[in-house]
């Protein structure tokens, strides 16, 4: 595989986005439907009427999609491409390399010009069309229509006795506060639909943070939910086939009181003794926000030995460090998360969780799955700062040969 160069996005001007930034109004009006038909999902689950209806929905979509891409590449809007380090993203770049290394041609779609993350492969003796993962049509894909809602998958995975924090969805201000007290501190904060940390806050300790922290999270969603907080590393489970084939680890960007020097000279001597690999830590609003919900500021001296998280955002894009796992994660974890994706009956799927150690026996600690990712980015696997990278890619088209 090649190496890519690490990182196709940039934080933009709003913080609590991160580095994946987002239009705040298109991604309410999308995260709050979203979240409607959700519910509704779910609530068809068991029934042949839901099956029927996404079943013939995909049909159409996969048909509108083929014809509308054939007309427009008979008027020349349309060419596809070869280039593998064109990709999108690295998701879908690992996929490429793959079916390139077992011979499948694969093209990317560019429309007027401009390289989209929808591409086609030729397998099975004909064009597949498929957005970054290509799934076979007959594998089941109903659970995708709500495993996404964080709070919903919580009560799926309540059903199948598989571990996660109680949560609880709100829309006022007062539900929030009411949920506050009902858990209990901390809690976490996040729009109850939306992927990559994005407005979400963790450790919340007060009232006065929790109305901060809804405000935020309702920038994305009508629906915001407060979770139990856990400690501890945040995990990618990556399952296919119903099979584990990667399990990514990253920590938040830290620094260890010495005693006698700031939380900014702290910093400033991490980011001087970092990994080359690992991106500087720059203290932002939400760097200052965290180190106040803990009762600190960039000028408090920290005790001897005493750590600190400075950001909920894990990774070395944050100068956090990573780590891939697959091969020494606890047998009993990996029962936990090829025991979910059986149970919701999705074929590809990502798990985040967090469990203060993967390799030790998770029912001897508080861990709990807080997401599923029905597009995972299974590029995580590929590039840890520690650990043998793994193959998720490879599996993808495996479930191309059950037929």
């Amino acid at each position: 595989m090649s190496t890519p160069h690490e990182y196709k996005e940039k934080p933009g001007a709003c913080k609590a986005c991160g580095n994946s930034p987002v239009n705040h109004t298109v991604s309410y009006i999308f995260n709050t439907l979203n979240v409607l038909f959700s519910m509704l999902s779910r609530r068809l689950a068991h029934t042949t009427i839901l099956e029927r209806l996404d079943t013939g929905a995909r049909v159409l979509m996969d048909t509108l999609d083929i014809v509308h891409t054939r007309v427009m590449g008979k008027l020349g809007l349309v060419r596809w491409g070869t280039e593998v380090a064109q990709a999108r993203t690295y998701r879908s770049q690992v996929i490429w390399e793959e079916a390139r290394r077992r011979g499948i041609p694969m093209e990317q779609m560019f429309l007027f010009g401009t390289a989209t993350d929808t591409y086609r492969a030729h397998v099975r003796g004909a064009w597949q069309y498929f957005k970054s993962i290509p799934l076979p049509p007959e594998v089941p894909q109903n659970s995708y229509l709500w495993v996404d809602d964080k709070l919903i998958l919580k009560q799926a995975l309540a059903e199948l006795k598989v571990p996660a924090p109680k949560a609880v969805s709100v829309c006022s201000l007062a539900a929030a506060r009411a949920a506050f007290a009902q858990i209990g501190a901390p809690v976490v904060v996040k729009p109850r639909c939306g992927s990559r940390g994005r407005h979400t806050t963790t450790a919340i300790e007060t009232e006065k943070d929790l109305i901060a922290a809804f405000k935020v999270a309702k920038q994305l969603c009508h629906f915001v939910s407060i979770e139990r907080y856990l400690a501890g590393p945040v995990c990618r489970g990556t399952v296919i086939g119903n099979k584990l084939v990667g399990f990514f680890e990253a920590f938040p960007p830290t620094v260890e009181g010495d005693g006698h020097s700031t939380v900014a000279q702290l910093i400033e001597n991490t980011n001087a003794a970092r990994h080359e690999r690992v991106q500087a830590i720059i203290a932002t609003g939400e760097h200052e926000a965290q180190l106040a919900r803990q009762g600190l500021t960039l000028d408090s001296v920290l005790q001897n030995g005493h750590k600190i998280s400075l950001t909920h955002r894990t990774g070395r894009l944050f100068g956090g460090v990573t780590r891939e796992l697959l091969e020494t994660v606890h047998p009993k974890l990996r029962e936990y998360l090829e025991k979910a994706a059986t149970g919701l009956d999705v074929p590809v799927v990502g798990f985040d969780l967090i469990i203060p150690d993967p390799e030790a026996d998770p029912e001897n600690q508080e861990w709990g799955i807080i997401e599923a990712n029905s597009l995972p980015f299974i590029d995580l696997h590929y590039l840890p700062l520690y650990g043998k990278p793994s193959n998720p890619a490879a599996a993808v088209w495996d479930l191309w040969k059950s037929e």
